[in-house]
């Protein structure tokens, strides 16, 4: 109940307006690929850190929009998530993707009500959406890119190989944040 209750207060606290963002945080998409690039952003945020804190959230938002703008990743957020080791055929190979929840065979569709709104109004707001913007105690929330550029991250409880040759930037929940200095 007092999860609910947490989630509920920060809903509230994303409210109406104009986001501004600074250090090349800027993603628009094409306004034909909006609504597309806008429900991919909040099924990544959705799935990857729906239990994180805002700012863990929000993080996961910025990892995928770095790697938009990076030249080594493609260029919009659908294609960013969608990146995978595929079968001849196409399929993407299970558990051979970018973003885990892509290809783990467990149903992507959002369950929990909430957390997918969440995840919603915090892509919106990613994305600049008119009329959408982040409030943290009651002011507008500029964003910028607190993560200085990174495009990896895994869980606290995991060490994967490619790691090795990145600079830690952050810890943010039970995510790590790392930046590829030798290839950016």
């Amino acid at each position: 109940m007092v999860i609910k209750v947490k989630k509920l207060f920060l809903l509230c606290l994303i409210l109406v307006s104009c986001s501004a963002f600074g250090k090349g945080v800027v993603y628009k998409p094409l306004l034909f690929e909006y609504k597309n690039e806008v429900k991919c952003l909040a099924l990544n945020i959705y799935f990857e850190a729906r239990d994180q804190p805002t700012k863990g959230q929000i993080a996961v938002a910025l990892v995928t929009i770095n790697r938009v703008n990076s030249k080594r990743f493609p260029d919009t957020i659908c294609r960013v998530i969608h990146q995978a080791s595929r079968h001849k055929n196409g399929k993407p190979k299970r558990n051979k993707c970018q973003f885990s929840w892509y290809c783990d065979g467990i149903s992507d569709i959002p369950r929990e009500r909430l957390a997918w709104k969440i995840s919603l109004l915090i892509s919106q707001a990613m994305l600049q959406q008119p009329g959408i913007q982040i409030k943290h105690y009651g002011e507008t929330w500029k964003i910028e890119d607190f993560l200085n550029g990174a495009k990896h991250y895994h869980r606290v409880d995991v060490n994967p190989y490619w790691n090795r040759k990145m600079l830690k930037v952050v810890t943010i929940g039970d995510h790590i944040f790392w930046k590829d200095y030798v290839n950016d």
